[in-house]
């Protein structure tokens, strides 16, 4: 009886989960370190070196913070408690961000160009020290069975809302003047981002997590490298990570290499994030299909996306053609991140989810940082030698992947 009402507990669950991530995942094109804030640093006249340098800094510090947070929630038995207070604060600073943007955009833009860049690397460190948690806290709250049509369901309806919320944009854009307008769009964010946090306080955590004890720096350290020696399966699930982000290089000259070799206008890029959004409602799908047959084959055709659009993007006879690569992109953004902490945790010890998935995010942390190397050969050789070299990687990524073997470990209903 305790398993079973255990079990409806966790099916309202699902609904607050799917509900709680359609909000949040709506939000990040509001405040996206992408397109958003390199907009708003250059109208507020922020160089080019800072524009180029944002998504580095902004990729460390969502990453660096992890493996400290797991450590030390590794002693508590509740997530709950944790996500909940870190989720808050994360929040606030969204709505800090709005309000220096507000206040200084126009009467002290330096001013407002060093409040924004301390105000979104804080978000960002929150945000990093509460992801892994977070993913262990949705794992012991959701059945099984079902947690990949849930992440489906949280990037489906996420990215449609995303979706609707593009032409709010472009009405604040052009009804509002700067900086009202990008202060508004930000504190938009903040109120769908509170929306969702209401609703993540309704998620019910039953059961007590295995606490193990949080260990100093030094001891921490030869941990992570034990576990990286010794764990064979999830050594070889670091390299595919890793060579498939080398891979992921190629999605950010798309765009610039659609312009270029299809001499389309700039008013192309509307249709080209419209299709990527598309792809992204579809990638959906791909939660279902690893609830069905499985999380590693769902990993595959979400690699495979990444593959086949590259290839598309170096041989593609015409602009027609070309916009497959947009929705294959999609695809494999709104997918690839859910599947793969999804994946991950389907052969990891049940109390050192956190852990794992902290040393996942480091590990590949540094391969970001090469996308500028390849813009910079993109100027001495083109576009499709980039496509070229990074194809290489991400072909070698998926024989990885395909070569891994997992026995799904027998877990307690309770701790996911």
């Amino acid at each position: 009886m305790e398993t079973e009402a255990y079990r409806k507990v966790l099916r309202k669950n699902l609904q607050y989960h799917i509900i709680e991530g359609m909000l949040y995942l709506c939000t990040i094109p509001m405040v996206s370190a992408q397109t958003i804030m390199p907009a708003l640093i250059k109208r507020l006249g922020g160089s080019d070196v800072l524009i180029g340098s944002w998504p580095i800094a902004v990729y460390l510090a969502y990453y660096i913070p992890q493996i400290f947070s797991a450590n030390f929630a590794a002693g508590s038995n509740y997530k709950k408690p944790i996500v909940i207070k870190h989720g808050l604060i994360q929040r606030m600073h969204i709505l800090i961000l709005a309000l220096v943007v507000a206040v200084f955009g126009k009467t002290v833009p330096t001013i407002a160009l060093l409040l924004i860049f301390v105000v979104y690397i804080s978000n960002q460190l929150t945000a990093g020290s509460v992801s892994p948690l977070w993913m262990d806290f949705f794992t012991k709250t959701t059945l099984t069975e079902n947690r990949g049509k849930v992440l489906g369901w949280r990037t489906s309806l996420g990215a449609i809302l995303a979706f609707v919320n593009g032409f709010i944009l472009t009405g604040l854009f052009s009804l509002l003047e700067f900086p009202f307008n990008y202060a508004t769009i930000i504190a938009l964010a903040f109120v769908y981002q509170m929306g969702s946090y209401f609703v993540q306080t309704k998620i019910v955590e039953m059961y007590p997590s295995p606490v193990l004890k949080t260990l100093p720096l030094s001891i921490l350290f030869a941990k992570v490298r034990r576990i990286i020696k010794n764990n064979h399966q999830f050594r070889s699930f670091l390299f595919a990570s890793s060579l498939i982000t080398i891979s992921f290089s190629a999605a950010a000259f798309f765009t610039v290499a659609a312009l270029e070799k299809f001499k389309t206008s700039e008013s192309a890029i509307g249709l080209f994030t419209i299709l990527t959004i598309i792809g992204q409602i579809i990638s959906g799908m791909l939660g279902w299909l690893a609830d069905i047959k499985g999380t590693k084959l769902a990993l595959i055709i979400c690699y495979c996306c990444l593959i086949l659009s590259i290839i598309i993007a170096l041989f593609s006879p015409n602009i027609v053609f070309y916009y497959s690569v947009f929705v294959l992109m999609g695809i494999y953004i709104g997918s690839e991140l859910s599947l793969r902490y999804n994946f991950l945790i389907e052969f990891v010890p049940a109390s050192e989810r956190a852990m794992y998935i902290a040393i996942t995010n480091i590990w590949i942390a540094p391969f970001y940082l090469l996308t500028p190397a390849f813009g910079l050969l993109s100027l001495q050789l083109g576009y499709n030698a980039v496509f070229l070299i990074t194809l290489v990687p991400g072909i070698m990524g998926l024989l990885q992947l395909l070569s891994i073997e997992i026995q799904m470990k027998t877990r307690d209903l309770r701790f996911g």
